[in-house]
């Protein structure tokens, strides 16, 4: 599969002569650097970054950078701005971070040294670590199909420093376990890019077993024979015209074996999907590869839990299929009789996400117990319409599963904004021949009658949240720390929420 691009690489040391192609210089703008730090770096670099200060004014654009050839035991030298004092957080870090981290990579350059003590003024938590997880998003590159450019470095390694020796183990400390959520992250971002002829249902559920064979999870793997014993009918009516069956995924993490409690992740895996018989426009069909981001979210945040050892049980499923046009593909007008019990009249073939994440999560509550329940997915362009893509759309039948997924998302800029599930949004999925209808037929809360679809699934005593991440889970703009493409959202913020309830 696809290459994943440039490796940052971290190691400390407080002491002895600079090593790299290159010093990184990380300061505020905004005031001006105080005197005496800059004479702590200039110690380094025979007074390279006052004398370029005095040449060039640093501005508080967040990323803006001056570099300069004149650096005596460093050959080159990149002053990063973090901005404005008032307004710098672990975002900002992460933006300024994957900034540098492309100045490198165009400069072809394989070694760098980081000066820390700049990053220790800002204040942020963790600001070390926030940095070299800017620098490893930056480095993914969805090119191992292409011709392969020898000149752009496989790996950069990065040499951590301080002016006190005894700061550099500490951000070390902080910086290898966001070192694994940024390959973890980097991993579902892969995994959303491969394109559909290399990704199909059985493809991804060979991925879950060799990631399980490296990980020390717990793997399951549906087939299509399974799924039709267990009565799984809506995730295979999906699937059914696609040369590929679908399959559910499981994955299954045990680190805290004092508890039964278990969370339970469910992820939407369409590797591909042209809308069935409600068919898509052709403008941007390639993109819908990107339709497996949730399920790929999924799968990279069990290779974390199991990774950083987090104190928490855990069960990611993956409902995987393929929505294709064929003589056996399912029509506007079938009903479906759910894992459920509850029949479903299909209205739309497009809104085939919430079919298969319905099985799942109706799966997820028979048979793994969950003390909660979150599902990722690209649910509906309506999140899109909502929010725009500053948020990710969250619903939820629980305040504080709610409140503590906002405050993850709010802790890694992964945000979330609660939309609501009121009884009134119940009318546009009435259908009088069946339990109800898969789409309201208009574009009336386009986003909510997706999640309230799936609230139809959910027992009342299951504490469950739903996140709508179509909006989110690409960066057309590449203003993000990882730049354009897939952006792995959910990671961060799963890890985070996890960590907030003590794991």
């Amino acid at each position: 599969m696809a290459s994943n691009g440039t490796e940052f690489v971290f190691t400390g040391g407080a002491k002895g002569p600079l090593a790299g192609d290159v010093l990184l210089v990380p300061l505020l703008a905004k005031p001006q650097p105080p005197l005496e730090l800059v004479t702590r770096v200039d110690k380094l670099c025979d007074g390279a970054v006052s004398e370029l200060l005095a040449v060039r004014a640093l501005r508080d654009e967040v990323g803006q950078v001056m570099h300069t050839s004149r650096g005596g035991a460093c050959r080159r030298i990149l002053v990063v701005s973090l901005g404005d004092a008032k307004k710098v957080n672990a975002h900002e870090i992460r933006r300024a971070a994957g900034l540098a981290a492309r100045w490198i990579i165009a400069e072809r350059l394989s070694s760098a040294t980081l000066w820390l003590d700049g990053l220790a003024t800002t204040g942020v938590e963790r600001a070390g670590a926030e940095w070299a997880l800017g620098m490893a998003l930056a480095g993914f590159r969805f090119a191992g199909y292409k011709e392969p450019d020898e000149k752009v470095p496989a790996k950069v390694r990065v040499h951590v420093r301080a002016s006190e020796p005894g700061h550099v183990e500490p951000i070390m400390a902080d910086l290898r376990p966001a070192m694994t959520v940024a390959n973890a992250v980097n991993y579902a971002r892969r995994l959303s890019h491969e394109p559909a002829n290399v990704i199909n249902p059985q493809t991804l559920a060979d991925e879950a077993r060799a990631l399980a064979r490296s990980t020390g999870l717990r793997c399951t793997v549906f087939d299509a024979r399974q799924l039709k014993k267990m009565g799984l009918n809506g995730l295979l009516a999906v699937g059914q015209g696609a040369a590929h069956p679908a399959c559910l995924i499981q994955l299954e993490y045990r680190g805290d074996r004092r508890t039964r409690a278990r969370t339970v992740l469910v992820g939407k895996a369409i590797t591909f999907d042209t809308g069935g018989y409600s068919i898509k426009p052709a403008a941007g069909l390639e993109a819908l590869k990107f339709d497996k981001c949730g399920g790929a979210a999924v799968l990279a945040m069990m290779r974390a839990a199991a990774e950083l050892k987090l104190k928490c049980n855990l069960a990611g499923l993956v409902a995987a299929a393929e929505n294709a046009i064929s003589d056996r593909a399912y029509r506007p007008g079938d009903i479906i009789k759910m894992l459920s019990g509850k029949t479903v009249e299909v209205v739309n073939t497009d809104a085939e996400g919430r079919l298969i994440l319905a099985d799942a999560l109706a799966y997820a509550q028979q048979r793994l117990k969950p003390t909660a329940l979150i599902d990722v997915a690209t649910l509906t362009g309506g999140v899109g319409v909502a929010l725009g893509t500053a948020a990710a759309g969250l619903m939820s039948n629980d305040d504080e599963l709610a409140g503590d997924l906002g405050e993850a998302g709010r802790r890694t800029h992964e945000r979330l904004w609660r939309l609501p599930l009121w009884d009134d949004y119940k009318e546009l999925l009435k259908s009088t021949e069946a339990d109800l209808k898969n789409a309201a037929g208009k574009r009336d809360a386009h986003a909510i009658v997706g999640g309230m679809f799936l609230k139809e699934f959910i027992k009342e005593d299951v504490p469950w949240a739903h996140l709508d991440i179509a909006a989110v889970s690409t960066d057309e703009n590449g203003k993000g720390p990882g730049g354009k493409g897939a952006t792995g959202f959910g990671v961060r913020l799963l890890v985070e929420f996890l960590r907030l309830r003590g794991a």
